[in-house]
Order: structure tokens, then C-alpha cells, then sequence
């Protein structure tokens, strides 16, 4: 019976050390992105991809899964191996879409962080020909219009939308919401004139700031842009909810092995942290942060209350 007892064990732990000792990669990788080729989230994450080729000598591919406001690629990716061979680039949807109830995952439950690669300040802008000057002028400007003035977001639920509706709140303001199916639609809506106000994508609307067509007023996060040094932070100008940032970041199928999340973990990290990226994501106004797993892992409870608290506090709902 002994000598059973320890054959089994060892048929047991054999696939596991054979397993362990099994480069990784040994075969194309794939990365999930939620969103069309060419937005913010896709170039990132093909510059990092790229570099992941070269540092592990294997293909990193990625898979454009669009739809469905995100949840398309997040059960796709939940659903795929926990094996390492699926990975999913995303941002801060994945803990606001199960916050309002539209995603029937849960970021902590079915995903493992391998890293974080920046935080996503957003800014907010009014054409110039506004009068306002500072938040607090176009608050006064605002009140004076309750329920005529209009605000945009490229999307009802995400960031835009959840910071817009805290700023109404904080500022006792009156606009309607226009969502829109992405940001370019609604930039040209906005420079039209046919929208009053809304919290931008800096690189998206820096370019128009610099023509002259926009000022841009506050931004959201604990520090300046440094692409746009003299545009005082929500908390300088007294609302402290708009502190929390969005941010992009790498996850994975809930266990997969942690050899593989930390080795893909160390590896972005030094991507992120290398001159030419780090140089990339400041030209685009974004704020690397190169977050290993552990690090990123200690943060997101930050991000699941401060927004879920945000949607429950403004009632955001998607219809």
C-alpha cells in the first residue's frame, strides 16, 4: 500500500515538475485588446507586445476584440486556458462595468494583475470662446443655464462619464449627457460648438488647445499634466473625488500559474520604465507607472471603492 501511495504521488506531481521546467513561452502568445486597431489602448499595447517579443523570444499577438462595451473581450479572456497564452490588455472598465452592474464578471475573482503601465489623467475643456476661465467660473456659467447646457462622453459608464457627473455633483450644476460611440465623433461635435463642456482624453484635445480653439480648464488625478503645467488639479481647485485616475494595465485568466505572472510582471515592468516608452507615454499624456503584479495587486482595492463609491454617490446607470 505504501509503495501505491508514493507511485501515485509521483504520477501526480510529475506533470507539474515537467510543467515547471517547460520554458515559457514555448509558442505565440496571445493579447486581448477590448477595443478597434488604432485607439490609445491598442498602440500601447503593441509597442509593449513588440518589446515582449524581442525580451522572450516568441510572438506576442494581438486579438482586437471590440464590442460590447469591453465585456466581450473580458468573457472571452475568462473563458480562455489559464495557461499564459491569453492575455488581456485593458484599463479601468474592468472594475467600472461590474461597479454598475452591466458585466457579470468580477475583476478580482476571475482576473490575476501582471502589471500595471500608467495612469490615465483626464482633462476638462471648454471652447475659448466660453467665458469661463477656472472651474469655478464655469460652474457660475453653468447655474445660470440649468438644464440648457450639455456635456459629451465617448461612452455612457466609463471614466468620462463617472468624473462628469461627480464634477455636476460637487458643483451643484444642472447639464445633460450626450454619450457618443467613441471620442472622434464627439470632438467634432464639441468643436462645432454644439457641445458646452466636456472631461477629454488629453491627447486628444491637447492638439486644440495648442491651435487656440480650447482652454482647458482642470484635471483629474494628484499632480499636474506635465504637457500642461498650468492647469490646476480638480483637488487643487476643491473637489477631492476626482483624485482617482484611470489607468492601463495587463491582467490574465484567474490561475494562471504565478511563475508565469511574475515573469511576464518583471518584463513589462522594465518595458514600461525603458527611455522610449516611458518618452511615448508622456508625449501622449499619460503617466507610466510600471506597477509589477504584487504592486498593482496592492492598489486596485483603491479603484474598486473609489469608483464604485463614485457610481453609487452621482446614481450612474446605463440605460
Amino acid at each position: 500500500m505504501k509503495n501505491l501511495l508514493i507511485a501515485i504521488s509521483l504520477a501526480l506531481i510529475a506533470p507539474a515538475l515537467a510543467w515547471a521546467d517547460a520554458p515559457y513561452p514555448d509558442k505565440p502568445v496571445k493579447i486581448v485588446v477590448p477595443y478597434p486597431p488604432g485607439g490609445a489602448a491598442d498602440v500601447l499595447t503593441r509597442k509593449i507586445s513588440e518589446r515582449l517579443a524581442q525580451r522572450l523570444g516568441q510572438q506576442f499577438l494581438i486579438d482586437n476584440r471590440a464590442g460590447g462595451n469591453t465585456v466581450t473581450a473580458s468573457e472571452f479572456v475568462i473563458k480562455a486556458p489559464a495557461d499564459g497564452y491569453t492575455l488581456y490588455s485593458t484599463n479601468t472598465t474592468l472594475i467600472q462595468l461590474p461597479a454598475l452592474g452591466v458585466a457579470r464578471y468580477e475583476e478580482a475573482r476571475d482576473f490575476v494583475p501582471i502589471a500595471q503601465y500608467a495612469s490615465a489623467p483626464l482633462a476638462l475643456a471648454v471652447l475659448v470662446e466660453n467665458p469661463a476661465k477656472n472651474l469655478k467660473e464655469l460652474a457660475t456659467w453653468l447655474k445660470a443655464r440649468p438644464g440648457k447646457t450639455t456635456y459629451a462622453t465617448s461612452g455612457a459608464g466609463g471614466s468620462q462619464h463617472i468624473f462628469s457627473e461627480a464634477m455636476k455633483r460637487a458643483t451643484g450644476v444642472d447639464s445633460i449627457h450626450i454619450p457618443y460611440k467613441g471620442e472622434a465623433p464627439l470632438l467634432n461635435d464639441f468643436l462645432g460648438g454644439r457641445i458646452d463642456w466636456y472631461i477629454a482624453t488629453p491627447i486628444t484635445i491637447l492638439p486644440h488647445v495648442k491651435s487656440g480653439k480650447v482652454r482647458l480648464l482642470t484635471v483629474t488625478g494628484d499632480q499636474r499634466l506635465p504637457l500642461a503645467p498650468d492647469v490646476p488639479t480638480f483637488k487643487e481647485e476643491g473637489i477631492s473625488d476626482l483624485v482617482v485616475v484611470g489607468w492601463y494595465g495587463m491582467f490574465a485568466p484567474a490561475k494562471t500559474p504565478q511563475a508565469i505572472v511574475d515573469r511576464l510582471s518583471q518584463e513589462i515592468a522594465a518595458i514600461v520604465r525603458s527611455p522610449e516608452i516611458t518618452n511615448y507615454m508622456k508625449e501622449s499624456a499619460l503617466v507610466p507607472t510600471g506597477l509589477t503584479a504584487s504592486e498593482f495587486s496592492t492598489k486596485l482595492p483603491y479603484f474598486r471603492e473609489s469608483f464604485s463609491r463614485m457610481i453609487k454617490e452621482n446614481n450612474i446607470r446605463i440605460e
